[in-house]
């Protein structure tokens, strides 16, 4: 079974986004928004939001009446992303829906964060259910593989299958990712939230076993510079681990780490720590008693260049500096080392 992610920021959005789709047979077209919220709910407004590069603006409200709301409006021309809550404009609050922005009558689930009325809403609430039902299970990766191969003509080409791939592609060998990935149509790949997904797909192809790695330059957590070069490349076997102090996976799986890395004597262990403040990490590299060196990367620039959205995830680089091996668990772990470095 493949480890459950904790994704970066990069992803951390995804359960709230509401995705518009840019098909131009939806240019033009009127649509509707209605439901009701829970009885209590004490919000008299319902506020529809767009999403572009992260950036956060109301574009529509509506008074709720008892409990019922109404929107109405005009499928704009280009990508939309949208959340819709009601609350304040300022404050979020503890439920909101995921609707996809499409011509026809949208009704919202009170009961669920998802709409229906609309064939991408009706397809969306089907296919966050499925996999939701399989991640539940203990053969995760399996009932996923089969998923997609069982369904995933149904919305190769539109939002639906792009917006499900994005987020369980964690937990997924990157092959069968590329493979789906590929049959994605342009239009969809550049989707504002989408985009970078796709483009980190590009550069995974570069970052697979077999390939010379590739340059990063960071710093020690105690300040000093580091390249990549300074300790890949230089005939020991070195195993990057990509960790963070708020990842609570990553947490819970150091010490299995620290007991394998510990009974390979010439393994090289570096971590790197991504999209964390300093403090944290100093902090957990105490309480969780890391004893090997840290690199501090607080941008994430080594995740976005080797391809990694989701932590824990770690690589292992051979003598000569080529990747020897890639996402695997600590679980997997022993095993290729025993294979690699005998």
């Amino acid at each position: 079974m493949k480890r459950r992610f904790t994704f970066l920021p990069l992803a951390a959005i995804c359960s709230i986004l509401l995705l518009a789709s840019c098909n131009t047979d939806n240019k033009a077209k009127e649509y509707t928004i209605s439901g009701n919220v829970p009885s209590d709910v004490k919000s008299e407004w319902i506020y529809l939001y767009a999403i572009e590069d992260n950036d956060i603006q109301v574009i529509d409200s509506a008074r709720i009446e008892k409990t019922s709301f109404k929107f109405k409006g005009t499928v704009p021309d280009s990508t939309v992303i949208l959340v819709l809550h009601p609350g304040s404009e300022t404050e979020y609050p503890a439920i909101s829906w995921n609707v996809i922005l499409e011509g026809g009558d949208i009704v919202v689930d009170s009961a669920s964060q998802f709409a229906t009325g609309t064939p991408l809403n009706d397809g969306l609430k089907d296919w966050i259910s499925s996999i939701d039902s399989i991640m539940i299970g203990n053969e995760t990766l399996e009932g996923l593989n089969a998923f997609f191969r069982e369904r995933w003509a149904e919305h190769s080409g539109d939002f639906v299958g792009a917006f499900v791939l994005y987020n369980v592609a964690g937990f997924l060998e990157f092959p069968i990712v590329d493979s789906l990935a590929g049959t994605v149509p342009d239009d969809v790949r550049e989707n504002t939230i989408l985009k970078p997904f796709f483009e980190q797909i590009e550069q995974m192809r570069a970052m697979q076993p077999g390939k010379i790695f590739t340059e990063v330059n960071l710093r020690y957590i105690d300040g000093a510079d580091v390249a990549l070069s300074d300790i890949i490349g230089k005939g020991d076997w070195v195993l990057i681990d990509f960790w963070a102090s708020w990842c609570g996976p990553c947490r819970q799986a150091m010490p299995e780490l620290q007991r394998v890395v510990k009974s390979h004597k010439t393994l090289k262990v570096y971590g790197i720590a991504v999209s964390d403040k300093d403090e944290d990490t100093r902090q957990a590299i105490k309480n969780l008693n890391i004893k090997w060196p840290v690199i501090a990367d607080p941008q994430a620039e080594s995740a976005r260049t080797y391809g990694i959205n989701a932590i824990p995830a770690m690589i292992l680089f051979a003598p000569d500096g080529k990747i020897a091996a890639r996402d695997f668990t600590v679980a997997e772990l022993e095993t290729i080392l025993t294979e690699k470095t005998k």
